[in-house]
């Protein structure tokens, strides 16, 4: 489902995890091109084996169940949350299976346990609280009770949440 997704979103959100999460404490200068070349996790960089590939088609389903869960947040999904999620994966040239993977996750109950069991990387916490971000406005207090929620069971710091929230331009929740 990775290729299903595209590159885009998953190159997006590595790269903005890897560079929430090595400049930390540093002055928050983007990782530079050779470090990403050196360092980067999947999703800046192909697969190099099954397993890789693996991890990253089970990274975009975090992502689109991250996105979605943020989404149900409030109690509903609006026509402009439905809107953005589908807008942002048909930019990303998704397939008929991807579109599936999410009408199907649409007909599932919130489940931020769940996601956040599912997730076992500071790499991978960083993209789920991104594509969650990405993924919603941030206008009623559900929504930012999610966030809050969500940045805890992930075990996401304030600092990388908040390099997190300004790379995105959204305000803190």
């Amino acid at each position: 489902m990775g290729g299903a997704i595209g590159g885009g979103l998953l190159a997006f959100l590595g790269s903005l995890a890897f560079s929430a999460l090595k400049n930390r404490g540093a002055g928050g200068a983007p990782a530079s091109e050779a470090e990403l070349a050196r360092e980067a996790p999947l999703g800046l960089r192909e697969p190099q084996t099954p397993a890789e590939e693996e991890e990253l088609q089970n990274t975009a389903q975090l992502a689109i169940r991250a996105m979605i869960d943020a989404a149900k947040a409030d109690g509903a999904i609006d026509g402009g949350e439905m809107s953005r999620i589908m807008g942002k994966l048909k930019d990303l040239g998704t397939d008929d299976a991807a579109r599936d993977f999410v009408m199907n996750e649409l007909q599932k109950p919130l489940d931020i346990d769940g996601l956040v069991r599912s997730v076992h990387s500071p790499e991978a916490a960083v993209q789920v609280y991104s594509a969650s971000l990405l993924a919603i406005e941030v206008d009623t207090p559900a929504e930012k009770e999610y966030l809050q929620k969500l940045a805890q069971g992930l075990g996401l710091d304030a600092e990388t949440v908040s390099k997190v929230h300004q790379a995105l331009g959204v305000s803190p929740a």
